[in-house]
């Protein structure tokens, strides 16, 4: 069963970020239409959230292994190859370790990549992960992708966008 939190995330179209095509139309547009956000492989601020998410990982690691309570809605996204060569970003949840290895299930449907399905369960590898979330009391804990896209909304289409979502991201 998917949390509470991955329905307004594919909703708003946060949940797969494909990095190689051109942004156009606006990430606004894409959102409210419910398409793909698409971001270039050089993209600075995507590569930054994505270093962040990569170099933070061990405190994803920890809040799993050892919950306090009110964390909930553990995910990773994943990059996995494409036909054309690119990377499709797609979001795991219902994370589980087991035998020395972290597992998970596939909650985007994916557009490009043929390696993983909607629905699949996937074995986690750490050289994949393009970044992490959970909720802490409802408070978003990493997704720095997420933030990364929302950094790119004007002030309007920001608050139009938290009141789509149903946790709390910090500045």
């Amino acid at each position: 069963m998917r949390s509470k939190i991955f329905k307004p995330i594919l909703m708003v179209a946060i949940g797969t970020v494909v990095l190689a095509a051109c942004q156009s139309p606006s990430i606004k547009d894409k959102i409210e239409n419910d398409d793909i956000v698409s971001f270039r492989s050089d993209d600075e601020a995507m590569n930054t959230a994505i270093a962040k998410a990569k170099n933070s990982l061990d405190q994803f690691v920890q809040a799993l292994k050892k919950p306090e309570k009110g964390y909930e809605n553990f995910a990773l996204k994943l990059a996995y190859a494409t036909p054309d060569n690119s990377l499709e970003h797609i979001w795991i949840g219902d994370i589980n370790y087991l035998n020395d290895q972290y597992t998970g299930v596939v909650f985007n449907a994916p557009v490009s990549t043929k390696e993983v399905a909607l629905g699949d369960t996937v074995v986690i590898d750490k050289q994949k992960v393009s970044d992490w979330m959970y909720l802490d009391k409802g408070i978003l804990r990493g997704g720095y992708t997420i933030r990364a896209m929302r950094d790119q909304l004007s002030g309007p289409e920001k608050e139009e966008f938290d009141k789509t979502i149903d946790f709390i991201i910090e500045d």
